[in-house]
């Protein structure tokens, strides 16, 4: 397996942006990046970094646009943007035109991707739902429904991120109190949940409010693993003080098989990938202490698996790169070589250098 050396990350280019990147996805045969806005939009540009100007906007959405995938199927290539205003718009990756416009949720639209395996798109919203749609004609197929549809406390609740298995078989969905749910992508049945309290906050005295959730997984390569991002409990829920935190999980078992933070660094894990080309999990976001990419990895990836003492942790390597604002995304391109970050006032493209 080639090695990827952490320490040797860089920031190669920045494209800066007045309002806030959301989202983000890849079009690796045009050597294009689409980031979703603030300003309502979705932002083209250039992915090798040369071209620091936006190639071309895309607008139609009447809010921020927080979620993107990009779609490649016989020929066709289609992104297709999710947002708050509760619609999904298929966007010809050619020219930039809007071809369907569809009402997805009840709710704001949280995350999207993509199943190669089945050419379906499958969504998150506020309404609670994970919504699964055929790829090219945007028509529903199923609802995955159970998510409790408030907090423990009785306030409203969020369905903030699902992540797709490898081979396409599973679907994960993760919300505010912090419950992880396995869907069978074939049937829609629930094949699994299970809770990450250490992710949800509750301030029962002064705000009366909640802060943190599931807000990213990633299913290992194997698919026998599951990663859970988001932020440690905070002692004040009017800001991201707590611990940027991630869970991997056998989620067969379900069992807990390491907890791993971010250096001490205060913030929440916005997203997750494991680093196909050598073991590694990523993961990006930000807080009080600003934003930052992490990578963690096990002494031995047998240990994770193997190990039968719960009280047990097997050695985590870490390593952490800081940078200014917040990221909210990140996509890794197919040869492994280069991390693309959107978040506050950027999209910044960086090094891993494999060895």
């Amino acid at each position: 397996m080639r090695e990827l050396n952490p320490e040797k990350v860089k920031s190669q280019s920045t494209y800066k942006t007045d309002g806030k990147f959301y989202a983000l996805c890849v079009n690796e045969s045009k050597r294009l990046l689409y980031a979703g806005s603030s300003d309502y939009s979705v932002h083209v540009l250039d992915s090798s970094g040369d071209q620091k100007e936006v190639l071309d906007r895309w607008e139609k959405h009447e809010n921020y646009v927080t979620a993107l995938t990009y779609v490649s199927s016989e020929g066709k290539q289609h992104v297709v943007s999710g947002s708050y205003d509760h619609q999904l718009i298929w966007w010809d990756a050619d020219t930039g035109a809007a071809q369907h416009c569809i009402e997805a949720h009840l709710g704001w639209v949280r995350d999207l991707t993509y199943i190669p395996a089945s050419h379906q798109i499958v969504s998150s919203g506020d309404d609670m739902v994970v919504r699964l749609w055929d790829a090219s004609t945007g028509k529903p197929i199923r609802d995955m429904k159970g998510h409790e549809t408030r907090t423990p406390q009785n306030h409203v609740t969020a369905l903030y991120v699902v992540a797709v298995s490898t081979d396409g078989q599973f679907i994960a969905s993760g919300d505010r109190i912090g419950e992880v749910r396995i869907w069978e992508t074939a049937t829609g049945n629930l094949v699994q949940q299970f809770q990450v309290p250490v992710l949800y906050t509750y301030d029962p005295r002064q705000r009366k409010r909640s802060i943190g959730g599931i807000r990213s997984l990633a299913f290992s390569p194997d698919n026998r693993q599951i990663a859970v991002g988001g932020i440690g409990q905070v002692q004040n829920v009017d800001g991201l003080a707590g611990a940027a935190t991630v869970e991997v999980w056998d989620w067969n078992e379900p069992k807990q098989l390491f907890v791993a933070e971010a250096e001490g660094h205060k913030g929440i894990v916005n997203h997750l990938h494991f680093h196909t080309q050598s073991g590694w999990l990523i993961g990006a976001g930000g807080g009080s202490d600003g934003s930052f990419i992490a990578f963690w990895k096990p002494s031995d990836p047998k240990e994770m698996s193997e190990c039968e003492d719960s009280e047990k942790t097997p050695a985590i390597q870490t390593y952490r790169v800081k940078s200014e604002g917040h990221i909210h995304r990140f996509c890794i391109n197919s040869a492994g070589d280069r991390l693309f970050a959107a978040g506050h006032g950027k999209m910044e493209i960086w090094s891993l250098p494999v060895e």
